[in-house]
């Protein structure tokens, strides 16, 4: 056959040598709790604040990939209440008996016999980590296949591979079956990765953003794990199973990157083959192949070829042939080839001539910049009703030819022809144009293209509708950039989840602080809040700022105070909660905001009571504050008393029924200002111990008149729980509240699970331990979410104690809510600069330290307590001496005995220093601080050894 020449040369490949022998890669995963099996739950379980043990060792990602795979196919059977008894798990072994060796090779094929995946891989992972494992050639390729099986779409084959080399390693040698697989796997992974790196390719040239994960996808090298497969397949003449699919789907892989000489060694495989033969798609394929590598020759003598045997070919659709023939010509630069053989050849030859290999030339020539032979065509194909006509796919590639020009002037009429076709499968061609607008400041254009976009079946992207919404802002349009920030989170909210973690929603919580208007900034915050996201502590400190100078101009005050509402005053009050700031003043805030409200008219909700004492009691403020607050809110309360009631709200839980919970529990799901009201009131009997009360509330007053709890108060009233050790109650709590929430609609419902999911794994990891916390770190991840980060700080506060020097836990969590965009928190921060300061890592906790200022969040008086105690464990008292200065300096300080006894110790042991020691033990006494008892002895022994 053609190119036979060319075969000597491909049994000395280097390229297919030792393939094998390499180390395989795969990206490292980022899942901290992956580490920790799933759970599977049945039976009861007693509820203790013992804190189980948890073995976090250092395994390998392999195996974590392979925990992965279990984990992500198992979320179906997975149920969060813990009110059930103990599961069991993958790759744990602690308090169960291991499986006899022997027991694993039949436990595996039953498995299998029964189509039971899951299984199949659970048992082999059990087997291979208790030791010693024989398996028989069929019961590897039952592993093998079971993770082809459960392997998720654009997921390496790091686990099956793995099995493959413990199956030689083992002394067992793959069959012809086996050797299918696993090509046929390899090959169906590299056709991912070369879609994967062309869309990627083409996402950076379009946004100009690096994507990191290109170098994992090329370093995966499937198709020459393939290849070597395939040569030790032929050299032990075990290819029995290998049917022409197989022949060209390697034949097809090859061809992305015209791998002529290993084509040529595949076919003569396939030709010599007694069980196998060449079809249409072989030949299809190797014209593909000769077209990349630029060799039109070989793609004329293989297409004779076919003309010659494509009678005794089996049954296909020879337009396939020749449309792979065009591309091959096509592909090799011919495009007068190419477009004689579909004007020409294809009609001669009577073979059906569709768009797309008139698309395929359309590309070339745009692509070369012949924009003259684009229209050209583009016109007789437009005019002429006996030619197929321009689709999607077409009007798209002259879109995006005159966009590389920079031609907006022609690139819009094409615009306009593409919206009359189908767009669907368009998304990067559009986005091209609608970055094209943004680069020459046409956002009015680029919001139209998303709008389109949306509306023709396409998902809009982050990235691209931020550059949209920027691009208004860098002309100085703030109104109209709010008015398209409207839009644009309406738009990528009808597909995607969004949460305060969203790239959109933190870009809106940017573009506040950007603001210098108040109005403009509460008009962002309403938008935000429609999506229950509220700003965070530096945007709340900078509203709430923004608000009192405006009080402070009666002329912005009178125009302000007359855009004023409830959703206004909802959005203040927000900030008030979330600004970090001592108890005094937040207690002054609200109430200067009652006031404000009472001035323009706006009549307070019963909820802002509730909400507002609530915080106030956790607060511990003074009496007098709430004493205020609830004279000045009484005139309001008595309205709402007085007012009308919903119908199901006069039933008493006393009149409550089966038959009136059964309907009220297939009523529409509602949260009104009563359940709103009435939640509050069950958060207020929880903070009191009263949970008998609290759950009897949640129960018969909120859900079965047919309302749902405030999620927020759900949480409240779980974190309350935690703080008093209340496992019980949490759970009760839960079990409580959670089917009800699950009756939202789809975005609200997800943005509450994640909030109760994420109080949940913080109660769990604090009173039962980090393997009933993965239950509700696999819940978060399930709706698509990720934990906060309070909740990545306790899982790490939590997790098992090691060795201080070692940070590896603590780091791969940093880095796991960094690269997802956890917003973090104070707790976070505090949590990951302790165990670096155990380390003694101190230029990592400085640096830590100023990022956490960089990214807007204050540091308190623990932070500061660690930082002056990192600098003393590595001897720098200067520098911890500079930071308390800093800490006592700052407006919301609020002494704690930690940082004084720290100096206290240093200067009374390790340099001794009596009258410093003196000063700071001084110091704390006039904050009236109790000190450690040790730390006082130390001191006085101290003083006694210098005398």
């Amino acid at each position: 056959m053609y190119g036979a020449k060319a075969t000597s040369a491909i049994f000395n490949t280097v390229a297919r040598q030792g393939v094998l022998t390499k180390q395989l890669t795969a990206p490292k995963s980022t899942a901290f709790l992956s580490q920790i099996p799933a759970r599977h739950v049945s039976g009861k379980i007693s509820y203790t604040t013992t804190s189980r043990s948890t073995q976090f060792s250092q395994k390998s990602a392999q195996h974590n990939q392979e925990q992965q795979t279990l984990d992500d196919n198992s979320h179906a059977s997975l149920h969060p209440s813990l009110r059930t008894g103990p599961w069991t798990t993958v790759g744990s072994h602690a308090g169960k008996t291991l499986l006899d060796p022997a027991q694993i090779d039949v436990r595996i094929l039953q498995a299998a016999k029964e189509k039971n995946s899951r299984a199949v891989i659970s048992t082999f992972v059990q087997g291979r980590s208790s030791g010693d494992l024989a398996l028989s050639t069929q019961t590897y390729e039952a592993v093998i296949e079971a993770y082809g099986k459960l392997r998720k779409h654009n997921q390496p084959l790091t686990p099956m591979m793995e099995a493959y080399k413990h199956m030689v390693a083992s002394g067992v040698r793959p069959s012809s079956q086996t050797y299918a697989l696993l090509i046929r796997s390899l090959c169906t992974r590299d056709s991912e990765v070369q879609r994967t790196m062309g869309m990627l390719r083409r996402q950076v040239a379009r946004t100009g953003n690096a994507v990191d994960s290109l170098v994992d996808l090329e370093n995966e090298k499937n198709m020459e794990q393939a290849l070597a497969l395939f040569e030790q397949a032929v050299n032990e003449k075990c290819t029995q199973d290998f049917d022409v699919d197989l022949y060209n789907r390697m034949l097809q892989n090859l061809s992305f990157k015209g791998n002529t000489e290993s084509g040529i060694y595949i076919l003569q495989q396939l030709e010599g083959a007694g069980h196998a033969k060449p079809n249409g798609v072989t030949f299809a394929t190797l014209l593909a192949m000769f077209g990349v590598a630029g060799d039109l020759p070989a793609v004329r003598e293989c297409f004779m070829e076919y003309i010659s045997l494509k009678n005794k070919l089996p049954s296909h659709d020879p337009a396939y042939v020749y449309n792979a023939l065009v591309s091959a010509y096509v592909d090799a630069g011919d495009l007068d080839g190419a477009l004689n053989i579909v004007q020409n050849v294809m009609i001669r030859d009577k073979v059906n001539v569709s768009i797309l290999p008139y698309n395929k030339i359309f590309r070339r020539a745009c692509y070369d910049g012949k924009m003259d032979v684009a229209e050209s065509l583009l016109q007789k194909l437009e005019s002429d009703p006996s030619l197929p006509k321009p689709n999607g796919s077409t009007y798209a590639a002259i879109l995006s030819a005159y966009i590389r020009a920079n031609d907006l002037e022609s690139a819009s009429k094409i615009y306009e022809r593409l919206l009359k076709q189908d767009i669907s499968k368009e998304y990067g061609h559009m986005a091209d144009y609608a970055y094209a607008c943004t680069s020459n400041n046409l956002p009015d254009v680029a919001l139209k293209v998303i709008q389109d976009m949306v509306q023709g079946g396409l998902k809009l992207d982050a990235t691209l509708g931020e550059k949209v919404v920027e691009t208004f802002i860098s002309n100085g349009k703030i109104n109209e950039a709010i008015q398209s920030y409207h839009t644009v989170m309406d738009l990528y909210a009808r597909d995607h989840f969004v949460d305060k973690n969203s790239s959109l929603s933190v870009f809106g919580l940017d573009f506040t602080a950007r603001c210098n208007d108040l109005s403009q900034a509460l008009d962002v915050l309403e938008i935000l809040r429609k999506y229950s996201i509220g700003p965070n502590p530096v945007v709340s400190d900078a509203l709430l700022n923004m608000y009192k100078e405006t009080k402070a101009n009666p002329d912005q005050w009178d125009q302000i105070s007359k855009r004023l509402s409830k959703m206004t005053f909802s959005v203040l009050y927000d900030a008030v909660f979330r600004r970090q700031s001592v108890p005094e003043e937040f207690c002054k805030t609200s109430l200067e905001l009652l006031n404000d409200m009472h001035a323009v008219g706006i009549l307070p909700t019963p909820s802002l009571y509730i909400r507002v004492l609530t915080r106030m009691k956790k607060y511990g403020a003074a009496t007098e504050y709430e004493a205020r607050w609830k004279e000045e809110f009484a005139p309001h309360l008595n309205a709402s008393d007085n007012s009308p009631q919903p119908a199901e709200s006069q039933i008493s839980s006393s009149q409550d029924t089966p038959e009136t919970a059964s309907v009220s529990a297939n009523s529409p799901p509602r949260m009104t200002v009563e359940s709103d009201m009435l939640s509050g009131k069950a958060l207020a009997k929880t903070l009191e111990g009263d949970y008998e009360k609290a759950i009897n509330i949640l129960k018969h007053d909120i859900i079965n008149n047919g309302s749902i709890p405030t999620p927020d108060a759900i949480r409240d009233m779980i974190q309350g729980c935690t703080k008093a050790g209340r496992l019980d109650v949490v759970s009760e709590i839960y079990d409580t509240a959670i089917g009800s929430i699950k009756r939202l609609e789809k975005h609200n419902k997800q943005r509450a699970l994640s909030t109760i999911y994420n109080a949940m794994l913080i109660a769990h990891a604090r009173l039962s331990g980090l393997e009933s916390a993965k239950v509700f770190y696999d819940e978060i991840r399930r709706i698509g979410a990720f934990p906060t980060g309070d909740a990545y700080g306790t899982l790490l506060q939590h997790s098992p104690h090691t060795d201080n020097e070692d940070c590896t836990e603590a780091l791969a969590i940093y880095d796991e809510a960094k690269k997802n965009k956890v917003a973090p928190s104070v707790f976070f921060y505090n949590v990951i600069i302790s165990k670096l300061a155990k380390a003694r890592r101190l230029d990592d906790v400085l640096k830590m330290f100023e990022e956490m200022r960089q990214v807007g969040i204050s540091p308190n008086s623990v932070t500061y307590s660690t930082v002056i105690s990192a600098a003393l464990r590595c001897g720098q008292d200067e520098l911890a001496v500079q930071y308390f200065k800093e800490m006592s300096a700052s407006p919301r300080y609020r002494p704690r005995p930690g940082p004084y006894a720290s100096l206290i110790q240093f200067y009374a042991q390790q340099k001794p220093d009596k009258e410093k020691a003196f000063h700071y033990y001084h110091l704390a006494k006039q904050h009236k601080l109790k000190l450690p008892d040790h730390t006082e002895m130390m001191l006085k022994e101290n003083i006694e050894q210098q005398q």
